[in-house]
């Protein structure tokens, strides 16, 4: 029985390419925010704040707030 060798080979991304799909995600996340939004309770408008780590909506109408949550990937 003859030996015969197997060549395989895995192709990968460059990192250069996975930097950037990873850059225009977050863009994308940034770009998908409201700075203003119609309040649910009394139909005022709600503007965009941010706490330390958070952002929310705030109605000084009514003083509703709306957390924002975090698209975890």
């Amino acid at each position: 029985m003859a030996d015969t060798e197997l060549e395989t080979s895995v192709k990968t991304k460059n990192s250069p390419q996975i930097e950037e799909e990873q850059q225009q995600q977050k863009q994308e996340i940034v770009t998908d925010i409201e700075h203003e939004i119609d309040c649910p309770r009394c139909y005022d408008t709600m503007t965009l704040r941010s706490d330390f780590d958070s952002l929310y909506y705030f109605c000084e109408e009514c003083a509703f707030i709306l957390y924002t949550v975090r698209k975890v990937s």
